[in-house]
């Protein structure tokens, strides 16, 4: 008698536990980067609109903070798609990760070149000392690539690798060093304390893969539709973050845990502006990154931008007219 009830007792409890993993397996991960207002907001407004159930998705959202980690996690097969910048997507790929751009947020640099008020101009950088990141994070390529817009040499500033925007910020408040590169709210924070924003770099439009959705490629085989639909909804995304501002301040809110309103208002201006529309990669932009990191990575100038790309879910959404659509252009 107790034999006959218990096996079908523990055959529910067993069901009752495996049955909600499966559930949740069914699901498909997302890593969003950044826990700043910014460039990851899309990704938010993705999830708390309904974007992605709206496009017959199943999306578990992650936070992993940093993009390399991100990457790695991708390559392990422990996510489906994250959005990091295109820097260590690239790294991912020439490693020999199976890591794929499908879809741009920002295709230029959101930094400022924030320094001493003495600093005047950007070739008065020139012999001064900066607060530098890693090599190959998009920090350092943006500092990069502003010196070579402005003829100065990397090794005619004094280099001082001190990490993250927030160390980075407080040796120029400091006093410790002359100068770093940071994003709006570090401009915000800095120009409280006196500093002076020397160079905004959004504004110089130069090309750069920033932030950027990422799959595998095997992904892509197996379920084009699912990446036309993570596509399609990141799209959507961008357009619904340009279009409602305070809904998308208080989804950043949410996501920020109660950043400050006015930094918040000052990052929706920011972005606002260079959220992609049609979702296109830069191709230019990539090729900058090649040509900068070819200085010290031989695989690098090898590589052709083409192996680092899939275009074909936005070729298609742009020849639709889908993206004309949604901005009332047709």
């Amino acid at each position: 008698m107790h034999k006959a009830f218990f096996c079908p007792i523990v055959l529910l409890v067993i069901l009752a536990v495996i049955a909600p993993v499966r559930r949740g397996s069914a699901a498909d991960t997302m890593a969003y980067v950044s826990d700043s207002p910014g460039s990851s907001a899309p990704y938010w407004v993705a999830k708390e609109t309904g974007l992605f159930k709206k496009n017959g998705l199943d999306i578990d959202l992650l936070f992993i903070n940093g993009s390399s980690r991100a990457v790695q996690t991708l390559v392990a097969g422990d996510l489906h798609f994250t959005g990091p910048v295109g820097t260590s997507a690239m790294n991912g790929r020439m490693a020999g990760g199976d890591v794929t751009i499908i879809h741009s947020i920002v295709n230029t640099l959101p930094y400022y070149i924030i320094g001493q008020p003495a600093i005047k101009s950007p070739e008065d950088l020139k012999g001064r000392s900066a607060a530098t990141h890693i090599p190959g994070t998009s920090a350092d390529f943006a500092l990069r690539l502003a010196l070579m817009r402005f003829g100065i040499p990397y090794r005619d500033i004094k280099a001082v690798m001190v990490g993250g925007a927030p160390a980075r910020i407080a040796a120029v408040m400091t006093g410790q060093l002359d100068f770093a590169v940071i994003t709006e709210s570090g401009k915000l924070q800095g120009e409280k304390a006196g500093l002076k924003v020397v160079l905004d770099m959004a504004k110089q439009n130069i090309p750069f893969q920033f932030t950027c959705t990422v799959t595998s490629r095997k992904m892509i085989q197996a379920s084009p539709e699912k990446v036309m639909g993570v596509v399609k909804a990141m799209i959507e995304a961008v357009h619904y973050f340009k279009t409602h501002k305070e809904e998308a301040i208080k989804i950043m809110q949410k996501y920020t845990r109660g950043q400050e309103r006015s930094v918040l208002e000052g990052t929706f201006e920011a972005y606002k502006e260079l959220f992609v529309e049609d979702g296109y990669p830069t191709i230019e932009g990539l090729k900058n990154t090649l040509d900068v990191q070819a200085s010290w990575d031989a695989k690098a100038a090898k590589a052709k931008v083409k192996d680092f790309v899939d275009l074909r879910f936005v070729k298609e959404l742009k020849k639709t007219g889908f993206v004309d659509r949604l901005y009332g252009r047709r």
